[in-house]
């Protein structure tokens, strides 16, 4: 290369191997130099690794990286994981540029769900062209976790220049390597899917925009299958999972896998779903696949017929020249695994179209320390000069003071007013103290950036989903493709969907307080209401949510991914349509028809005094579902479905979230025999479907940090499911949740020209009549995604006029709201 060339290394430390990509420009030619995969002795996240083993791993990997490869005068680039980190792009209103810094700071502390000082966080603006609006992307990583990753450089006395999220490298090499993707416009997007051993990165990028996931589904679950199927070690696992290609048994280690495919393939189509919501014209063209996991057998086959989507291995780098040096077979043979080393080495020769950048800043300032070391040298020389001429100007007042001799009237007052601001400082220092103490308290629950999102996501999986419902698995298909054809081929009475509307986070100190008493103080210090907003849709006028305008997959069954928290929520707001919709409140199905462990009747006001406080989080629900059982679809009866999560409602899995079915079980019967009742009788789930989803649902609640929590006392304190009743428009409750459809005004009853004058009279009572013109307009509310009828409406007949029945209009109930509140405390 010439002597413009710019050279850098881009280094993934990955659980299975450490990747590196060295490579150097000139001009547009970009050329690899070097590269290296170097495997770790174990995979990083298997179980029986301890942090000690972990860290001495990666070590020798990178030991043995510095001993064999050139570093030296390279820029260092290196990459951390996308579960670790953050990402929020947000579209900035019109203002100065000179304002823009100012604004985003304020998006950031609104958007990063931890404090500003505990994150690195940087920012960039993407705007297209000749567009006047600004989007702005913000990265941001804990400060604790960028440490951990740059430790054994550190070690290693190797600077770092640059760190950046795995999915925003992928980005990065995308949009520099492949054509196709520099060929799209704003309407064509390509999905990119790199498995690693715990996580999927999820990438869509339509030319323009990014937006990506992180799924929990990696390497190490397929390893699981298998050795669970085989009942094998992890390591023969392991073994046999990278050799299932060639091996004679491809076949049952596809079977045993398989499940862990469905899983993969639903997370990725919720994805889908919800980005096609926020991007209605955007149309995916392909899936790029890669990581070592996409060499597994019918894996590519499995995502093509569940995505619907051509699914193709990266076989080639399309814009890399290699250097003479480069064995291609080598380089060929480890290339799937190198898009991520490749996209932050193109950021570090300047080519990256994202160039933000995590690394610490007291590296940073380091780093500029030793660029400007001699120049520092000269200001501090400076600098003692001035100092010595200062402390000789000292003297000389110093001097004339004590010619002048002391005041001591003037001193004896002086010294009264130091010592009065000295005990107000002090004063004021324990306020400080205090209060941060406070902060301290709070914020713990908040240190890992996973808690409210772990949250978030698994009240999303107590939704019907296809995991939980499989039954429904079309259904929910249909929906997060966008099938509204599909969709209506249900009756709208026998979907099992529940939807939300929003979801709130409230912390704390003690959950022993009632609902009130906590909302009430949350209130008093955010200033924020969090009283529920009643008026339906019929708050809505004409027009203010066109047909259309909560597109297809918007929020479908289960879609309640990254960044959909609302107002309030601990982090930016997306909470699509609600949960609950018509025939939620039957027939007969009054507050005292809840079931069990429902908690029917008024919300408490007061709590039982505790003698030990419990800190924890308040989850406020709200929603619709259109099923015809309304509550007894939310909430089935305890003594039918006892701990059968297959048979579980919505309700039941909230109530239960975080327990297995055996502490369930444990608890039960420990109250039994407290009560001295005899012990609970649960019948256990039938082999197949029903076992299957009893073992995902206690391996998810096995897994989560947190618990519902129901302390002593009534258990509307703890779980309180009283609000709910049909989605209405005509003297609606003040508790219906806002925005559950489209407004649509009904127009005012046809007369019916013949019996009872022009305007026809309908037989009432005693022979009366009652005129049809005097009904009352009642407006309805329909489905933004299928444009069906979701609130009361008029039931009409033939001739399109209202039919009545003992004088009164006939009205029929479609879709039932709901409102749920339930505390969650931290396991121990």
């Amino acid at each position: 290369m010439g002597k413009t060339a710019k050279i850098a290394w881009g280094i993934d430390i990955g659980n299975c191997a450490l990747k590196a990509m060295k490579v150097a420009v000139s001009g547009d030619e970009i050329e690899l130099l070097d590269f290296a995969v170097i495997d770790h002795a174990k995979i990083l996240s298997q179980p029986d690794i301890t942090a000690e083993e972990r860290k001495e791993l990666i070590a020798k990997a990178l030991d043995s990286f510095l001993d064999h490869h050139d570093i030296g005068k390279c820029k260092i680039v290196v990459s951390v994981p996308g579960q670790s980190s953050f990402a929020r792009f947000v579209k900035l209103p019109p203002v100065e540029a000179k304002r823009i810094p100012e604004l985003v700071r304020y998006e950031a502390i609104q958007q990063i769900p931890f404090d500003i000082d505990d994150v690195e966080w940087d920012w960039q603006i993407f705007q297209e062209q000749d567009s006047p609006e600004l989007e702005v992307g913000i990265f941001a990583i804990r400060n604790d976790l960028v440490n951990k990753a740059l430790q054994p450089f550190a070690d290693a006395k190797t600077m770092i220049h640059m760190v950046q999220m795995a999915p925003m490298a992928l980005f990065n090499f995308l949009r520099y390597d492949q054509k196709e993707l520099q060929e799209t416009a704003g309407s064509e997007a390509i999905i990119t899917l790199d498995i690693g051993a715990e996580n999927t990165d999820l990438v869509i990028a339509d030319g323009i925009r990014v937006w990506q996931r992180s799924i929990p589904i990696g390497g190490n679950q397929f390893t699981a299958a298998v050795k669970k199927a085989f009942k094998l070690s992890f390591t023969k696992a392991e073994t046999i999972k990278r050799s299932a290609n060639t091996s004679k048994y491809a076949r049952q280690i596809f079977q045993a896998m398989r499940p862990v495919f469905a899983d993969l393939a639903a997370e990725i189509q919720r994805s889908l779903g919800f980005y096609s919501s926020s991007n209605r014209n955007v149309q995916y063209r392909e899936v790029i696949a890669m990581g070592s996991a996409m060499k597994l057998p019918g894996l590519i086959k499995f995502l093509q017929q569940s995505l619907s989507l051509p699914v193709k291995r990266l076989g080639n780098f399309e814009s890399l020249e290699l250097s003479p040096e480069i064995s291609v077979a080598d380089f060929t043979a480890h290339l799937p695994s190198l898009s991520v080393a490749y996209g932050l080495a193109i950021q570090g020769v300047g080519q990256g179209v994202i160039s933000s950048n995590l690394l610490p800043r007291e590296i940073v300032r380091q780093t500029q320390w030793k660029r400007k070391k001699i120049m520092v040298l000269a200001a501090c020389a400076a600098f003692v000069l001035a100092g010595g001429l200062s402390f000789l100007s000292a003297l000389s007042d110093q001097s004339a003071v004590t010619d002048a001799g002391p005041d001591l009237a003037q001193v004896k007052a002086d010294s009264g007013k130091i010592r009065a601001q000295r005990s107000q400082k002090s004063k004021l220092e324990d306020l400080v103290k205090d209060y941060i103490k406070k902060r301290d308290d709070v914020m713990t629950y908040y240190r890992s950036r996973d808690i409210p999102l772990s949250l978030f996501q698994a009240v999303h999986e107590c939704v019907p989903n296809l995991i939980n419902n499989p039954s429904m698995s079309q259904l929910y298909t249909d929906y997060n493709n966008g099938d509204s054809k599909g969709v209506v081929r249900i009756p709208r009475s026998d979907r099992e969907q529940v939807f939300i509307t929003s979801l709130d986070l409230i912390y704390t100190d003690d959950l022993n307080k009632s609902f009130d008493q906590i909302i009430q103080e949350n209130e008093a210090i955010s200033g924020a209401s969090r009283k529920p907003q009643g008026g339906g849709g019929g708050m809505m006028g004409p027009g203010m949510m066109g047909p259309g305008m909560m597109g297809p997959g918007m929020m479908g069954p289960g879609m309640m991914g990254p960044g959909m928290m609302g107002p309030g929520m601990m982090g930016p707001g997306m909470m699509g349509p609600g949960m609950m919709g018509p025939g939620m409140m039957g027939p007969g199905m009054g507050p005292g028809m809840m079931g069990p462990g429902s908690g029917g009747g008024a919300p408490a006001t007061t709590a039982p005094a505790a003698n030990k406080k419990t800190p924890g989080f308040v989850v406020m629900l709200a929603g619709y579902t259109p099923h015809k059982a309304g509550l007894g679809f939310l909430n089935p009866p305890e003594e039918k479905v006892g701990l059968t999560r297959a048979k579980w409602g919505l309700y039941n899995r909230l109530r239960y979230l975080g327990k297995t079915a055996g502490q369930i079980y444990q608890e039960k019967d420990a109250k039994a025999k407290k009560n001295k009742q005899p012990p609970p009788k649960f019948t256990k789930p039938q082999a197949g479907i029903e076992e299957d989803i009893q073992v995902k649902g206690d391996a998810i609640a096995k897994g989560l940090p947190f618990e519902t929590y129901i302390g002593e006392g009534d258990l509307k304190l703890f779980f309180d499911d009283t609000r709910n009743g049909p989605v209405s428009t005509r003297g609606m409750d003040p508790e219906q949740p806002l925005h559950l459809g489209v407004y649509r005004k009904e127009e005012a009853p046809k007369p019916v020209p013949g019996r009872g004058g022009a305007y026809g009279m309908m037989g009432g009572v005693g022979g009366g009549g009652v005129n049809r013109a005097t009904v009352q307009d009642l407006p309805e509310l329909l489905d933004s995604f299928t444009m069906e009828t979701m609130s009361e409406c008029y039931v009409k007949d033939e001739n399109g006029g209202v039919k009545f029945e003992g004088g009164k209009p006939l009205v029929q109930q479609h879709d039932s709201w709901f409102r749920v509140n339930f505390k969650v405390k931290m396991k121990k």
